[in-house]
């Protein structure tokens, strides 16, 4: 499995040096207005010409194009995709504020760790994911049995803002600590994989597919994100791309794709599970472990969601992760039909 974890590391550096991107993601534009003054989605007889637009697309390890690949959504589309591949939100999110991107998908917690930073982004579509896909890992023959056990220990959330970061510090509280009781060393996922197994900290905190391999290899859950994480996802867009008709209609074309994509994964997880280990490289227990668990689905953006996403930003204000309070609704736009 070392293999698998150096292959991501290699892919994030070639999604980085190409800086071509992007992402795709999950799922679902929401009806309603946009929060800012971006052009109404485009009417089915004013619809734009979408034969010469490329949307570039980042993924994560290579899981949204298995699962787009897989359930062949893709097979009528009219406009080219462009992928470029990275290990982490945090590098993927950084292509898209450069603009080598147009669109990607992450956690609640890297987004608004992006937005808190003035990323160029808007938020388009928005998915859910079961929480149970980031966990606190330990060991297997590890004396930390619960995150108390955690005081003086050395733990890496992954990279700063990530949903494993969202997962300590929430984990921290419940437990009655904080980030001053413990030493935290944020490194990127193929750096921490290498850290832990070689001993170098005693905990890691990070998130599918990472997660699965680890287990394979007896790594054991202290605390999972039930309770403490949303789940929750957003598609992100830049606001050139938003604010372009004819790539604003290839995006609300692609968030109706992806959501269908979804839809097909949940009722066909074995045989989606073989395909995303085909084309992931991923060992086949690990794939189905990963399909079995993350159970995506595509909710509208409605008033309810951006609450859960404000209540992860004054989380991430209380903690110095982004400077100041935020107000999240400014960065929805709702106006993308599915």
């Amino acid at each position: 499995m070392s293999r698998v974890f150096k292959l991501l590391g290699s892919r994030l550096r070639v999604g980085v040096a190409a800086l071509v991107a992007v992402v795709a993601v999950l799922a679902v534009a929401a009806c309603g207005s946009g929060a800012d003054n971006v052009p109404a989605a485009t009417t089915a007889d004013a619809r734009p010409d979408l034969s010469h637009v490329t949307l570039r697309v980042a993924d994560q390890v290579g899981q949204l194009k298995a699962l787009l690949g897989a359930s062949g959504v893709l097979k009528d589309v009219p406009y080219k995709i462009e992928w470029s591949d990275f290990s982490a939100a945090a590098p993927l999110l950084q292509a898209l504020r450069a603009g080598a991107a147009d669109i990607g998908q992450a956690g609640d917690a890297p987004i608004l760790n992006a937005l808190g930073g003035g990323a160029p982004l808007k938020i388009v579509g928005a998915t859910r994911a079961s929480a149970r896909g980031v966990a606190v890992l330990v060991p297997k023959d590890s004396p930390i049995r619960t995150v108390a056990d955690l005081r003086g220990r050395t733990v890496s959330p992954t990279t700063e803002g990530s949903i494993g970061h969202y997962l300590l510090l929430g984990a921290l509280k419940e437990a009655g600590l904080t980030p001053d009781d413990l030493k935290i060393s944020f490194l990127a996922p193929p750096a921490a994989s290498a850290a832990f197994d070689a001993r170098r900290i005693d905990a890691w905190v990070t998130w599918d597919p990472y997660v699965a391999l680890a287990e394979r290899k007896g790594a054991r859950v202290v605390r999972d994100g039930e309770g403490i994480n949303s789940g929750l996802g957003f598609v992100v867009a830049t606001k050139d791309a938003v604010g372009d008709a004819a790539t604003r209609a290839a995006i609300a074309d692609f968030l109706t794709r992806q959501r269908n994509a979804f839809t097909w994964s949940t009722q066909h997880q074995d045989e989606f599970a073989k395909i995303f280990a085909s084309l992931t490289k991923l060992p086949e227990p690990v794939a189905l472990d990963v399909v079995r668990r993350r159970q995506w689905s595509a909710p509208p953006i409605d008033d309810g969601i951006i609450g859960q996403f404000q209540k992860s930003a004054d989380v991430y204000a209380s903690a110095g992760v982004i400077e100041k309070k935020l107000d999240v609704t400014p960065f929805f736009v709702r106006s993308l039909t599915s």
